[in-house]
């Protein structure tokens, strides 16, 4: 049976990293999409399983977030749901990174920004994980968690070119189990383990867990007012897009800032954790942005 050969191997290739980095927790990073579900339902038949994890960014479509959620509960999967709004820095201290107020104050983002969002609504949620997790680790002990994504390298060349099966990332070890496979391999294991699929997902060809708008197209924002599962995201950002432009800040959520306003963030940039690759968000553009504000899609959830 090909599929069940596949799903040998990619269990394989989780125990293998299992072994050599004898993590504290392993986690299926759960987005809601279809290679993520895979990913961690791979993760899931492995012993070392902890939990599946959703990263909320506070602007993403509801639906999404209901088949995370039941999809966890069918597959009897524990769920972990960290959300951006309700962050608590390094210090136990409150830090909510609120979409709202960031856009209030910055505009949208734009794909020069996509670093910032990243940082604030998803960054920081992992951070949280891990020191949720490390904790409960020996002191004596590497604490290394390791992150379980859905990348797969056949989804463009750029993401060829950079989706890795293991990386290492400081305490963080990040391992893409499907990387070879196919969507119809995926779509298979789907079927295999009677897994539903996300509406979404089958309506405008992703998740859309985090509509930040950093890499939005033109005609974006009409897709998702054409179905009742994502006209609830459709509003919230028009709603939004008005308060935006009476800020003072005139442009939209599918359009890039300005020159002017690009050189005001361009000094802004140290307010931010630039430096932090941008693991979650390997599926967030079809589209190549500019090499100096493309995300790096080496691994996702």
């Amino acid at each position: 049976m090909e599929i069940e050969s596949k799903i040998s191997l990619a269990i394989a290739r989780i125990d293998s990293a299992v072994q050599q980095f004898k993590p504290v927790a392993v986690f299926g990073l759960f987005s809601g999409g279809h290679d993520s579900v895979t990913a961690t339902k791979i993760a899931s038949l492995h012993g070392s399983f902890t939990s599946a994890v959703h990263i909320n960014t506070g602007i993403g479509i509801k639906r999404t977030r209901q088949y995370v959620r039941e999809t966890a509960a069918q597959q009897n999967w524990p769920l972990k749901e960290y959300s951006a709004a309700d962050n608590v820095n390094a210090a136990g201290e409150p830090d909510p990174q609120i979409y709202y107020d960031i856009v209030m104050e910055h505009g949208f983002p734009g794909p020069s920004s996509h670093r910032m969002m990243y940082a604030r609504l998803k960054e920081r949620c992992l951070r949280m994980l891990q020191r949720d997790w490390q904790c409960t680790a020996k002191a004596s002990s590497p604490r290394r968690v390791l992150f379980i994504s859905g990348a797969r390298s056949e989804e463009s060349t750029r993401r060829m070119a950079n989706t890795h099966e293991v990386q290492e990332d400081g305490q963080r070890i990040w391992v893409a189990p499907i990387h070879d496979w196919t969507k119809l391999e995926c779509g298979k294991l789907m079927q295999y383990f009677r897994i539903p699929r996300n509406p979404v997902v089958d309506l405008i060809h992703k998740s859309g867990e985090c509509l930040c708008g950093a890499f939005a197209q033109p005609g974006e924002l009409a897709e998702l007012n054409q179905w009742d599962e994502t006209r609830d995201a459709y509003n919230e950002i028009m709603a939004l897009q008005k308060e935006v432009l009476a800020a003072g800040l005139p442009w939209g959520w599918e359009d890039s800032p300005p020159d002017l306003f690009q050189e005001k963030k361009a000094g802004q940039e140290f307010l931010f954790d630039y430096d932090q690759p941008q693991s979650l968000c390997w599926s967030c553009t079809k589209a190549t942005p500019p090499a100096e504000t493309a995300c790096r899609p080496d691994v996702s959830g």
